[in-house]
């Protein structure tokens, strides 16, 4: 049995709503929302909502509602925690592990850094005192692969760049890449046989077959294309490259490893886990009329009736929301929903920990419409912790957060998300983007608005944060829960 309270949690099901979801002893059903607010009174009016990060277990938001919810209560606000499993990460951790592991992979990596790096002017100082990346020896390059992150230390010698990258003639930029490509690949004895029988099933299933497999007989596993394997990597260097010149890279290495999982892998890597989350994230706030199953409705539609009729009855009903991550996604659809039913009570605070969600999200739910959201603060990351928060330690040597913006977001790289320092920086390019422009403009129209770790020991009260790692905003020691139960309590 759960050691929280039922009155400070809501449990959501498959879709959104209260249909069990896996640990029986967590299921919520609508009575235990009547519950709680047959709990609140004339004594309580003060409810705070926290909305843990996504691609999570339930145990794990479990524990991450039973860690704040005794800091909260100490503020004096009734906590509800949203528990809201989507997924898990160890399936993309898994995923990215399995693509790394294979020789397959790693042989493209090796050819992609060796080109991509020629072409870029860049060097790495750890080997052999400074040496372009296109020198190297294929040794040089499996050894720094073998770093925890690959590529870390690299410094980009714009002097020698490829003519074509600085004259920035893309045409023959790419013939000139699809030269080095062919004479790279065809040279390897790797390629020439077929290496598609060295992978397993699960490897061989994440790759993309109609770009890369020739599949003579139905039911067989192909043979490789070298013609649309040298088509893959002529285009993954060119991205790569223009990236690096608009300033839309996420440095040297993510940046490569992004453009090989979109052009090489498919996206069912984990882009769905992702994207079914953002779903359920949206659909919780449905509002069901017609339903007749009790545990067919959406949990958090259910909620926000019964508190439509709670603060109808009561006076001075105030509503904080806590998001961590992902969970600045649920807040931005939560607050179209609550403004969407009229409910009488007031957004006293809203705190984004990390957030996860896009930008434009943010700025058509909460700036574009209006919508009154009391006191906001956001917390998280500067970008240089962000660089050395690695999601998955010799594969994506970034962030989450990075890893969300650069390969998570469906049919996109560098999507602007709101956590990410880089996106608020008003620089180029970041300075032309009309909805990055507003984000920006409402960051700086308010008081402390960004708060971004690690803050400095002096720190006022309110705007202490020393986290250094994504997942650990909920942890007591990063300071983000007490500088929150300050801003309740002041």
């Amino acid at each position: 049995m759960p050691e929280l309270s039922k009155l400070n949690y809501i449990n959501v099901g498959p879709g959104g709503t209260f249909k069990p979801s896996g640990i029986a002893a967590y299921d919520t059903t609508p009575q235990d929302v009547d519950a709680i607010f047959s709990q609140l009174g004339d004594n309580q009016k003060h409810i705070l909502l926290y909305f843990h990060g996504g691609l999570v277990n339930e145990q794990s938001g479990m524990n991450t509602a039973e860690t704040v919810t005794p800091l909260l209560v100490a503020a004096r606000v009734h906590p509800v925690s949203f528990i809201w499993e989507t997924g898990f990460f160890e399936t993309i951790e898994q995923n990215l592990g399995s693509i790394w592991g294979t020789t397959f992979f790693k042989k493209i990596l090796e050819k992609v850094i060796k080109v991509a790096g020629s072409k870029l002017g860049i060097e790495l100082p750890s080997i052999a005192g400074s040496r372009g990346v296109g020198t190297l020896s294929y040794d040089d390059i499996q050894r720094e692969l073998q770093n925890e992150a690959p590529f870390q230390d690299y410094v980009v010698q714009t002097g020698s760049r490829s003519v074509n990258v600085i004259s920035g003639n893309d045409r023959l930029l790419s013939d000139e890449i699809e030269v080095d490509v062919e004479q790279e690949l065809l040279a390897d004895p790797y390629f020439q046989s077929n290496p598609l029988d060295q992978l397993d099933d699960h490897s061989l299933a994440m790759i993309k077959k109609d770009h890369l497999i020739n599949v003579p007989d139905a039911g067989s596993r192909g043979i490789l294309s070298i013609a649309g394997l040298i088509k893959a990597a002529v285009t993954i260097i060119f991205k790569v490259v223009k990236r690096f010149i608009a300033k839309r890279d996420h440095d040297f290495y993510p940046t490569i490893v992004e453009e090989i999982l979109r052009e090489v892998y498919l996206a069912d890597f984990g882009t769905w886990l992702w994207s079914d989350m953002k779903n359920k994230a949206e659909a919780m706030w449905e509002t069901d009329n017609t339903v007749t199953d009790p545990l067919a409705q959406h949990a958090g539609g259910y909620f926000l009736k019964q508190l439509k009729i709670f603060a109808a009855t009561h006076e001075k009903v105030t509503i904080d929301l806590v998001g961590h991550s992902a969970g600045a996604i649920v807040i931005c659809h939560f607050i179209e929903a609550f403004n969407r039913l009229g409910i009488r009570a007031e957004i006293r605070n809203t705190v984004f920990l990390a957030p996860a969600c896009r930008s434009d999200l943010f700025y058509e739910k909460v700036i574009k419409s209006g919508a009154n959201i009391g006191r906001f603060r956001m917390f998280t990351m500067n970008d240089h912790y962000e660089c050395l928060d690695y999601c998955v330690k010799y594969v994506y040597t970034h962030s989450l957060l990075y890893l969300i913006s650069g390969i998570l977001e469906p049919n996109e790289y560098d999507a602007y998300i709101l956590g990410m320092q880089r996106y608020l920086s008003g620089t180029t390019p970041y300075d032309q983007d009309d909805t990055l422009k507003a984000v920006l403009e409402y960051m700086a129209g308010g008081t402390d608005r960004t708060v971004f770790a690690k803050t400095m020991g002096g720190a006022a009260a309110g705007l202490q944060c020393i986290a250094e790692h994504h997942g650990g905003f909920a942890d007591p020691a990063v300071l983000a829960i007490g500088s929150i139960a300050y801003l309740l309590e002041n």
